[in-house]
């Protein structure tokens, strides 16, 4: 069973690295198009790619669905920025480009949970893509970047196809995904000095994280990039494919991370480094926790009757467990939904007089990807 697991997935790397080179030699921009974004743990449409390119087919209801979905959202988003401080005029400029929710916020300072730095820290200066929408009326030393969901407004989908229907490989231009990557080049473009700065990003390979850096490179090419993968190695990691834009260094968090990197994914030795984990000085106990999937790929009937038999087979202390919801889909609403239905589930179990009640962790779906994110999130 082991060497089949082996044998499909380096089958589908090379499948995936022989794809993006072709989609270069069509001068596609691999870095930026939600087409080349391989990712094996989120609905979206390069994961519906992927299975696409497994499977030596051109198209699937998945495929097209999540592909009219980047031309619409086109049209859904609105798109601004905040500036609370320009940036220091000093010599040396060391700039944070990463993720921020309301709770990373207090009295007006900025906490990052990926590099444990605060915006106190004059050290630093932090761009930041608010995730939930948040901004503080007071804030130190960052500009947040905000992507608010509106109304379809049409104007805005004939805006952007005024502007790219002549241009080559049009699809991977015109979508939600681009559009964005495009504001963000923007941003780096109005606020950044000509002078020499240090970027530092944690680093998923996401299209956005790459037009920051292809915008950083091009505002000055002797600007420092250094990327660290903060996540614990989820378990097929083709998004991760290197593709080819300037970074100085990688830092990731074990040996085997590095070898993996360089082997399988075309990392150049130079570039990947390893270091002790910023983000995790310790691991939580999490037990009493069901913990859900990122994404709810799998049918929600099948997870829940098997939730049902998990529970009349093992005696749970469910009267004290509490229902996980990843940071990032928190307001989503079929995460909200299927924990409701848990819930309920919860409430209408028997209850059981048994001295040992299991008190370990239930992690619904994928038990790779999501047992390493319950030990982080």
């Amino acid at each position: 069973m082991n060497n089949e697991i082996n044998y499909v997935q380096l089958s589908l790397i090379k499948k995936s690295q022989k794809y993006l080179k072709n989609c270069e030699k069509k001068g596609i921009n691999v870095a930026l198009s939600p087409f080349c974004d391989l990712t094996t743990w989120i609905n979206s449409l390069g994961y519906h790619k992927l299975h696409l390119i497994n499977k030596n087919k051109l198209l699937s209801v998945g495929y097209l669905r999540y592909f009219f979905s980047e031309i619409i959202n086109i049209g859904r988003f609105k798109f601004d920025y905040y500036v609370y401080n320009d940036l220091p005029n000093k010599k040396k400029i060391n700039i944070i480009y990463s993720y921020s929710w309301k709770k990373n916020f207090k009295k007006g300072i900025f906490f990052d949970d990926y590099f444990k730095v605060s915006s106190e820290d004059k050290n630093f200066f932090f761009i930041l893509n608010s995730i939930d929408g948040f901004l503080p009326k007071k804030a130190k030393n960052c500009i947040i970047i905000t992507r608010t969901k509106t109304f379809f407004n049409p104007v805005l989908i004939f805006h952007h196809l005024s502007r790219k229907i002549f241009y080559k490989n049009f699809f991977h231009e015109f979508n939600s995904t681009n559009i964005f990557n495009e504001f963000v080049k923007k941003v780096v473009h109005n606020e950044f000095q000509d002078k020499k700065v240090n970027i530092f990003i944690p680093f998923e390979n996401r299209p956005h994280q790459n037009a920051f850096i292809l915008a950083s490179n091009s505002k000055n090419n002797k600007n420092r990039i250094i990327c660290y993968l903060h996540n614990m190695p989820w378990p097929f990691q083709l998004d991760m494919i290197y593709k080819k834009i300037r970074i100085n260094k990688l830092l990731v968090c074990s040996n085997i991370q590095k070898k993996v990197f360089i082997k399988y994914y075309l990392w150049p030795k130079r570039i990947v480094q390893t270091t002790s984990s910023l983000r995790f000085k310790t691991l939580k106990n999490r037990k009493k926790t069901i913990f859900l999937p990122f994404d709810l790929t799998e049918d929600n009937e099948k997870l829940l009757e098997g939730f049902k038999v998990l529970i009349s087979r093992v005696f749970f202390d469910l009267d004290n467990y509490k229902i996980s919801i990843h940071p990032l889909k928190v307001f989503a609403k079929d995460h909200i939904n299927f924990k409701k239905r848990l819930l309920k589930i919860v409430k209408n179990s028997k209850k059981n007089d048994f001295k040992n009640k299991n008190t370990d962790p239930i992690i619904f779906s994928h038990p790779g990807g999501t047992a390493t994110e319950c030990l982080q999130v």
